[in-house]
């Protein structure tokens, strides 16, 4: 019970640091202004016809603007805030008055949750928008439940590639203990698999970040291919992302 209500602690404690990230907002914002940015302003007809919210809404977060700031939004929160720590003399202190796994195991979720969540709550924040502005103007009242649904988990995809993103910046954060690396290389990463599969294996769709966010290939029946995939992803990059923090760590 003891342990249960110290980890919860630490879970709370990590949060409430994530969320005076201004790295977090920032990126929540520059989510927000890719969605507002690739929103179809231009095809509303009064009265719009029934859907027509759900419609607009996904065709903002399907944008291109949208799949090109992944990587950029991804890396904003604290991905490279173990740079920060270690550079600073922070981390010595904080490791004194913790434990080593604990500081890791902290770390890796609080990086993964920063990257996953600015884009979860800009896109339901402007899901929210679309159905208070636009679902009145519709011609029938009906709600399309599963045009929501289909909705959300395109935001759940987004969100989650967002996350896997965020620990690849941590990743070569702990790795190189640089800002420009922490920064970049996710970046660089996302556009090789873009060009790999465009220009010299368009059949490997698994390989591109695209893909992973529009679902419009085959996996598996009713696509929970996907959700395994992004399950695994997840837990590697954080398991890989522990690993190399905890041996970084190991030398303070």
């Amino acid at each position: 019970m003891e342990l249960g209500e110290f980890s919860e602690r630490r879970v709370g404690k990590g949060v409430k640091e994530l969320l005076r990230e201004r790295g977090f907002w920032t990126a929540s914002v520059v989510v927000f202004l890719g969605m507002a940015i690739g929103f179809p302003f231009y095809e509303i007809v009064i009265p719009l016809e029934k859907g027509s919210f759900l419609k607009f809404y996904q065709t903002a977060v399907e944008s291109q603007i949208m799949l090109f700031l992944v990587p950029v939004a991804a890396v904003l929160s604290p991905g490279a805030s173990y740079v920060r720590e270690s550079s600073s003399g922070f981390l010595k202190l904080y490791i004194s008055r913790t434990s080593r796994i604990g500081y890791t195991w902290k770390k890796t979720l609080c990086i993964y949750a920063g990257g996953f969540l600015p884009f979860f709550l800009a896109g339901f924040f402007g899901l929210l928008l679309c159905f208070f502005f636009l679902y009145p103007l519709e011609l029938e009242g009906k709600i399309p439940w599963e045009g929501i649904r289909g909705a959300m988990e395109t935001l759940l995809r987004i969100s989650f590639v967002g996350g896997i993103f965020a620990e690849l910046s941590g990743i070569f954060a702990a790795a190189f203990r640089n800002y420009y690396m922490a920064y970049g290389l996710p970046f660089v990463a996302y556009y090789m698999m873009v060009i790999l599969k465009e220009r010299y294996l368009p059949k490997l769709y698994a390989l591109y970040p695209g893909e992973w966010i529009l679902c419009k290939e085959n996996w598996g029946q009713d696509g929970t291919g996907i959700w395994v995939f992004f399950l695994v992803f997840s837990a590697a990059s954080l398991c890989i992302h522990s690993l190399l923090l905890y041996w970084r760590v190991q030398e303070i």
